[in-house]
């Protein structure tokens, strides 16, 4: 087995203590014959790829889930998600799709989710790509295929911490008063096989709603930053840059440390706006109308971090979309902009400070990759030397020549 194939198995003991074993599909003549006992899901597009796991033999899940997980890819994803749905609704995608995930029978997490919400439910559940955060997120269907809401259970020590801290948020987003932005509900929370779990209302979110323009992503992300107080401190003061150098310090003996801890104590002393941040505001966490936006994935926010943060991040996954190292240069300039549109300086923050906010969120983002580091995810450690060191030097001496001029 590759590691995804074992990440599968090993999912499935959370899911369903009976546990899962992975097979090739079983067939008599044409048509799908069904596993004696328990039952059969199929990872698509593949085991040694997997991104969703659908039902077998529940065609309306299948569907409802390829559908609902598409939202906010590219072009051509969505391209493969509407082919992948044909296959499910003409019944021809059992036959196409060998693998199979098969689950013994007795009690798993359908069972406790449908306890919890007091309803029977059916379960499309989505994977996503191997990541340090990576977590099912299951999709709660009626039997008649109506949408009840989203679960995401943890699977480990990290994704444990996320999703208590997610808990946590939707409990205090629950009394926040954002006049633009929609946040879902917490609908219930509690231990699945040893591993907390969460049960949130699904938004409205699909055909009527698109990415966010500039002017709705900056509108969302003041908004957001005025969650809690706003206070503009010297960034020596603040107990924003205290925490950061705790984290960074915190990662031992790593040699990208130096150079982070390094980068932080040569960044200017000017005074800085600090706000609440989503901590993961991208394409595939927002949605948005000419009026609202609606934002879910609340598992990384924090309520003190310079202001600006969520447009930083919004653009610079948007970016590197197209390739990283371009998509970085082209960061340099964009993100920039966003900082200085008239809207972010309601907050607070000043032209001459635009500068040191990049290289603050670049310091951050390589401070939570390396803190979130899996064993053996070389690539994150490439990342962060191959682009986000080499960025931030040159925006540290970007903000010196800000400040100076200021000064």
């Amino acid at each position: 087995m590759n590691r995804e194939t074992t990440y599968l198995t090993d999912l499935a003991a959370v899911l369903w203590p009976c546990g899962g074993l992975l097979g090739p599909g079983e067939f008599t003549g044409t048509r799908l014959a069904r596993h004696e006992r328990g039952s059969q899901y199929l990872p698509v597009p593949s085991a040694r790829n997997p991104r969703v796991i659908l039902p077998a033999h529940n065609r309306t899940a299948a569907v409802r889930g390829i559908s609902s997980f598409s939202h906010g890819h590219s072009f051509g994803e969505r391209v493969r998600s509407l082919a992948l749905t044909g296959a499910f609704a003409t019944g021809l995608a059992p036959l196409l799709l060998r693998d199979r995930l098969y689950v013994g029978a007795g009690p798993g997490i359908e069972h406790a989710l449908a306890s919890a919400l007091d309803r029977e439910v059916s379960v499309a559940i989505h994977l996503g790509p191997p990541r340090a955060n990576r977590k099912p997120v299951l999709l709660l269907l009626t039997p008649g295929g109506r949408t009840i809401g989203y679960a995401k259970v943890a699977t480990n020590d990290l994704t444990s911490r996320l999703v208590r801290t997610e808990t946590r948020a939707l409990q205090h987003l629950d009394g926040a008063l954002l006049k633009d932005v929609t946040v879902p509900r917490l609908l219930h929370e509690n231990e699945w096989n040893g591993h907390p779990f969460l049960v949130q209302e699904a938004l409205p979110v699909g055909d009527q709603t698109d990415r966010p323009t500039r002017h709705q992503l900056l509108r969302c992300v003041t908004q957001i930053v005025g969650l809690g107080a706003v206070r503009t401190r010297w960034l020596s003061d603040s107990p924003y840059r205290r925490s950061l150098e705790e984290r960074i310090t915190l990662l031992g003996a790593r040699p990208e440390a130096q150079p982070l801890r390094e980068a932080l104590s040569r960044l200017p002393d000017v005074r800085v706006p600090f706000g609440a941040w989503h901590g993961d505001l991208t394409r595939w966490n927002v949605a948005s109308t000419s009026r609202r936006a609606f934002v879910w994935d609340w598992e990384r926010l924090a309520l003190d971090a310079p202001a600006g943060f969520d447009a930083l991040h919004y653009d610079l996954n948007e970016a590197v979309q197209a390739g990283v190292h371009p998509g970085v240069h082209r960061w340099l300039d964009s993100g920039s902009r966003l900082l200085r549109d008239p809207l972010m300086a309601a907050t607070g923050l000043l032209p001459h400070t635009v500068s040191t906010v990049m290289a603050l969120y670049l310091i951050d983002l390589a401070t939570r990759f390396l803190t979130d580091l899996r064993p053996g995810s070389s690539g994150v450690v490439a990342a962060v030397d191959d682009w986000l060191l080499p960025a931030l030097d040159g925006l540290r001496v970007r903000a010196d020549h800000e400040a100076t001029r200021t000064g």
